[in-house]
């Protein structure tokens, strides 16, 4: 049995990647004010970015829960009765897996640990000066029903360090977060006031990773956008580089491994296609005007990445050529509108741009010249595959009829095979357990984008009605341990079989969480009791099972 100890990194500016922020702010604008906001009802009028301006924005936007928190948590050791390995699995392969497996081995400095987002575990929404973010709507009064408001979430905000404790107890070394704009930047847009407290919050939590042996992988952009301050606003890309200066230039030197947005490349607003395809131009001036900025002004030495949402689209016949066309009409649309561009020097395929109704200028030869390359890796969350076939009426149709609910992708998608069954076993929504496709998932990716390395930036799996069982039962997540374990042997072999480089596996998520409204659907490696009003965690065997598989599995 694998040992759950870890040794504290005591030296945590070992390392450096940028110049320190004594030097870095210089590259800052000048004239921006530093200041923080509370919500007070009775703030008298003054001017644009003033507390009466602050409590304004929150105007509109209440909850019916009460954070129970108002202050940092000092962190306690975790309980020895925390770290006791849960009963020894018959078996945690599949009897059919390749017994060579046990002599593949991942590098030492393979990237593995687990991820989370600033809206879905911290809480806090209207705390210590934070502004309102467009996910802030969901589940405020009235909210719909079943919606769910992040507003206590994990209370990660006040509870960080005992997460990170937690984490590094148990073996974790490294840590995916995303930094919340708009507790940066309240009101979301360039020139406007920065949040010390936010600063100093994030600050914090980067030297509290490093202080207990583990790595910090940020994001910048995890879905909470400003309000009002969506991809398609015009000034965006400005908005966002005042937003990502002010965090990259104070913590650079700390955090090697940045990503710039988070899945833009689906509509987590639910918004439509015409809507998101008027996106596209501003995400990618704004990635890579921040690449360039961090190689060519701040002359970071990290890496720089976007991550991308994709369930491989897979033919349901391969042998149908209107399935292996719908298949790769889908995977145009989902990756190679931003991915062509920025990992082949492409412009936006064909399929997209030849589609009847879709307002999408091709990219000129100096933008492709600027976007080019402006990624060190690719990363994606590849959770399942699916299956690809044309629509009823064909594939020929639907791009014509801007009317047809299958517009513009015109591509059905499925997760049953031919022959009805299911590809794996079902999770309580999305993810299934269907490893025998991670290899072509991977292999795609390897062979069709050419990237330097894969990072598997998100996957995870959701028990059916998993919040609804015993706290026992929930911590003794076999499905989850299995999934986890089967798609691991599958990377391996991608590895070892195939020639893909795979660079590092990231867990979604360390703790259950918001997941865009619902408590239900839980990924989480740790259960929350959100009613004892401490938001106590504790860990589930398939955390145990992760750690021990990756430490069994790398540096060997």
């Amino acid at each position: 049995m694998v040992s759950f100890v870890r040794a504290l990194c005591l030296d945590v500016h070992a390392t450096t990647y940028a110049p320190p922020f004594s030097e870095a702010s210089s590259l800052l604008a000048s004239g921006v004010t530093y200041t923080t906001y509370s919500l007070e009802s009775d703030a008298s009028d003054d001017g644009p970015y003033g507390q009466s301006a602050y409590a304004a924005l929150w105007a509109t936007i209440s909850y019916n829960t009460t954070v129970p928190f108002t202050t940092t948590v000092s962190p306690t050791p975790v309980a020895s009765s925390d770290l006791i390995f849960p009963p020894a699995l018959y078996t945690a392969c599949p009897q059919s897996a390749d017994s060579c497996l046990d002599c593949y081995k991942l590098p030492k400095d393979f990237i593995w640990g687990v991820s989370s987002s600033s809206w879905q575990i911290e809480g806090a929404l209207k705390e210590a000066g934070r502004g309102p973010s467009s996910l802030d709507l969901v589940g405020a009064l009235p909210n719909e029903a079943g919606q769910e408001n992040a507003e206590v979430a994990d209370m990660n905000y006040y509870l960080y360090k005992q997460d990170i404790v937690r984490l590094a107890a148990i073996g974790v070394p490294f840590y995916s977060f995303s930094i919340s704009w708009p507790r940066i930047v309240p009101f979301g847009t360039e020139g406007s006031p920065i949040n010390t407290l936010g600063l100093v919050h994030y600050d914090d939590l980067i030297d509290t990773v490093l202080a207990n042996g583990m790595t910090p992988i940020v994001t910048l952009l995890h879905v909470d956008s400003p309000l009002n301050m969506t991809y398609n606003v015009t000034g965006f890309p400005d908005a966002f580089m005042y937003s990502a200066k002010q965090v990259v230039t104070r913590y650079g030197d700390r955090v090697q491994h940045w990503i710039t947005f988070n899945e833009p490349n689906i509509d987590y607003y639910n918004r439509g296609w015409l809507e998101y395809i008027s996106e596209i131009p501003n995400i990618l001036s704004a990635h890579a005007r921040f690449y360039h900025w961090y190689e060519e002004e701040l002359g970071g030495t990290g890496d720089v990445t976007l991550k991308f949402a994709n369930n491989l689209a897979l033919p349901l016949d391969g042998s149908n050529a209107e399935d292996v066309r719908a298949a790769a009409r889908y995977q145009d649309w989902l990756i190679g509108i931003l991915g062509y561009p920025i990992f082949l020097g492409q412009n936006y395929p064909e399929e997209v741009l030849n589609t009847p109704g879709v307002k999408l200028k091709a990219l000129t030869a100096e933008e492709l010249a600027s976007i080019n390359g402006t990624a060190d890796y690719w990363a994606f969350d590849p959770y399942v595959a699916q299956y690809a076939t044309l629509p009823s009426n064909g594939m020929d149709a639907c791009p014509n009829n801007q009317s047809d609910p299958l517009w513009p992708i015109c591509v059905v998608n499925t997760n049953l095979q031919q022959d009805g069954w299911l590809m794996g076993q079902a999770s309580f929504a999305y993810a299934y357990i269907a490893p025998q496709y991670v290899r072509q998932q991977l292999g795609w990716i390897w062979n069709v984008l050419k990237p330097s390395g894969i990072l598997i930036a998100e996957y995870g799996f959701n028990p059916f009605m998993e919040y609804a069982k015993t706290l026992d039962d929930q911590r003794y997540d076999l499905e989850r341990t299995l999934y986890y374990q089967w798609f691991l042997r599958e990377m391996l072999k991608s590895i070892y079989e195939d020639g893909v480089n795979v660079i590092g596996a990231l867990a979604w998520s360390f703790v259950d969480n918001n997941e865009f409204g619902s408590y239900e659907q839980q990924y989480g490696l740790q259960y929350v009791n959100r009613t004892n009003g401490r938001f106590t965690r504790k860990f589930k065997r398939s955390i145990f099972d992760y750690v021990e598989f990756m430490q069994e599995y790398v540096g060997g």
